[in-house]
């Protein structure tokens, strides 16, 4: 019979405990508090055991507890709509969760050379390195940045301002920066000096007091800002069209339930009308009727309409289709942008021209066939500028700055969420668009097909939502806003420079290493 030390009970347990705090932060828990100590159990296991190996080890359990959690809804969404069996379905979570908590395996691997080390740098590197692999998950193989730790903070608003400088992998790293100095106080403090402890106790307070005193001026300082700016008013159609009606259903009744809705919000007066992510599911260019009926509409009605649609180009001797965004103005002209990152296996298969056999076993799940965009359009329409995020794109914070840093005064954000069903997922996907408007210094307009919609202000306050799977409409308000955030101006900087510092603080142990070994064989 298999035995299994104490020891290795206990690490693994702590571990389990690191991972369900991390996985409590976000929705639908949403115990965001928890951030400020969820990573200390880790630090502990990686502190206590005898190598690289035994952290990476820990560190993977951590990180799939942590991810399962997280993401159960796939399971939902790859049984009911992928029509795969529920076995598979939960194959799949368990993938993914598996794939994502290699991030976190390394961060606690290389968090273990960092500690024996580094005594009095590891306060600074690992939290770096935490960053270091937190980007990598977010940007490798198309990037999966969903529910990063910064994310988690979304309901704290004096804390999430200062994104505006820093990016959402900035607040990643003042969180582990906390959890790293109460656990070097807590479970270290004999083996800390004086000046050394006195040291991580000014840094960790000055980044935190800072970033909270930030957080403050910086509402205070948008708040103001806004008082001149003129109102808008926006009318948000939510259709909830389920998804197994939504391609099925005819062109002519799905058309009209969007219109009549609208219909229904023009009481209200709004300037501003947002249906969701392929509100209209066909080719709307290929059918003139549609097209005259939806234009004229708006021309009639005096407003602007942002909707999603399917788009088309024909090029290299076929047809590219694309998850489309367009925008028809008062005037009668238009302007549309191409979704430029999309879903892996949703909306596309990859690798699908070296792999054809990945086509032949996902045949039937429902995946789109669509072509990225390659240019970020801003949809213009008298005074407004909107950089329109959809649906997975508000999420890379890299890509939505480009929209600001073009011109966008007003951020639109379709999404069709129905895929989730009633799960968390909608929620994490909100509570993760709140970053878009924090960072640009924008409003958020968001329109769900099944929900959730709402307004977002630019220091992240989610003003007024919908509730999800209910057939509505709703006003809200928004201001156009043109001020370039340092965070728009120069991006992940921050990122940059704490992930450089992660990586030189390696690349002198390698050196060290070296160098070491020649002198031993020169003695021999």
């Amino acid at each position: 019979m298999l035995k299994i030390s104490k020891d290795i009970l206990i690490k693994t347990s702590v571990s389990v405990l690191s991972g369900l705090l991390i996985a409590f932060l976000f929705p639908n828990f949403n115990l965001e508090f928890l951030a400020w100590f969820a990573i200390i159990p880790l630090l502990y296991v990686i502190n206590k055991s005898k190598g690289f190996k035994e952290s990476f080890f820990y560190g993977f359990i951590a990180g799939l507890v942590s991810y399962i959690f997280i993401l159960y809804w796939i399971v939902y969404t790859v049984h009911v709509f992928g029509n795969l069996p529920y076995y598979i379905a939960v194959f799949a979570l368990l993938l993914l969760s598996a794939y994502l908590s290699l991030y976190i395996a390394l961060f606690a691997g290389f968090s273990k050379i960092l500690l024996n080390n580094y005594k009095r740098l590891s306060i600074i590197l690992i939290p770096s390195c935490w960053v270091f692999f937190e980007f990598l998950k977010s940007n490798l193989l198309t990037g999966f940045p969903w529910e990063n730790l910064g994310f988690s903070q979304y309901l704290n608003l004096p804390f999430i301002q200062i994104s505006n400088i820093i990016g959402a992998f900035g607040l990643s790293f003042i969180i582990v920066l906390i959890n790293y100095a109460l656990f070097h106080f807590i479970f270290l403090k004999k083996e800390l000096s004086k000046k050394q402890a006195l040291f991580e106790l000014i840094l960790t307070l000055f980044v935190f007091i800072s970033a909270i005193l930030y957080g403050y001026y910086n509402i205070y300082s948008v708040r103001t800002s806004l008082n001149d700016k003129k109102p808008l008013e926006v009318a948000l159609i939510q259709g909830n069209i389920g998804m197994f009606q939504k391609w099925k259903i005819t062109k002519k009744r799905t058309t009209g339930i969007y219109l009549n809705l609208t219909k229904k919000s023009l009481k209200y007066r709004p300037k501003i009308v947002v249906w969701p992510e392929t509100a209209l599911p066909y080719i709307v260019s290929f059918y003139p009727y549609y097209w005259n009926r939806v234009m004229n509409f708006v021309k009639k009605n005096n407003i602007d309409l942002i909707f999603g649609a399917i788009g088309v180009r024909f090029f290299n001797g076929k047809y590219h289709y694309y998850n489309r965004d367009y925008m028809f103005d008062k005037s009668g002209k238009y302007s549309y942008y191409d979704k430029n990152h999309l879903v892996p296996f949703g909306e596309y298969i990859p690798l699908r021209h070296q792999f054809p056999f990945l086509a032949h076993i996902l045949k039937g799940t429902g995946i789109g066939n669509f072509t990225p965009g390659k240019k970020f359009r801003i949809l213009k329409g008298g005074e407004i500028k909107a950089g329109s995020m959809i649906c997975y794109e508000a999420y890379f914070d890299s890509l939505v700055r480009n929209f600001s840093n073009d011109g966008a005064n007003l951020l639109i954000s379709i999404t069709d969420d129905a895929w989730y069903g009633k799960t968390a997922a909608p929620y994490q996907d909100m509570s993760m668009t709140v970053f878009s408007a924090v960072e640009n210094d924008r409003y958020v307009a968001r329109a769900g097909n099944s929900g959730i919609s709402g307004i977002i202000s630019p220091n992240g306050k989610i003003l007024e939502e919908t509730n999800i799977f209910k057939r509505t409409f709703m006003i809200g308000y928004v201001k156009l806003i043109n001020k370039k955030t340092f965070f728009v101006l120069y991006g992940n900087i921050f990122t940059y420079v704490v992930m450089a510092l992660f990586s030189l603080s390696l690349i002198y142990l390698i050196i060290l290493y070296l160098f070491l070994n020649k002198s031993l064989k020169k003695r021999i």
